[in-house]
């Protein structure tokens, strides 16, 4: 399974994709839960969420963004925070409506 974050395979573990830093409200839906959770940062491959009572690893979600909504795998989990791996890379486009969400998120002082 694909990593997101630190990459464990090399030195240095160099991550394969730059996050974006975005302060964005999302949703986190599994098959026996559903979390409000924050999105801190995301790449076209992943994303970072913090919440309580988040997914342990290997679990499946679908990840609301505003209007974008993504099939995830948690990838790994620590305390209040998981990382995930989507399941379809994002495209330029999709980067730009996740930044769309978490700029109207500021700007309504909803992060």
């Amino acid at each position: 399974m694909p990593m997101f974050g630190k990459r464990v395979d090399v030195p240095g573990g160099e991550r394969r994709c730059a996050r974006q830093a975005v302060i964005l409200a999302a949703s986190a839906l599994g098959f026996n839960r559903s979390s409000s959770v924050l999105v801190p940062d995301v790449s076209e491959r992943g994303a970072r969420l913090q919440g309580r009572d988040l997914p342990v690893p290997g679990e499946r979600l679908l990840i609301n963004f505003g209007q974008t909504g993504l099939f995830a795998t948690v990838a790994w989990s620590r305390r209040d925070q998981c990382g995930v791996v989507f399941d379809r890379q994002l495209d330029d486009r999709g980067l730009r409506d996740i930044q769309r969400e978490a700029d109207w998120g500021a700007v309504m002082g909803v992060a």
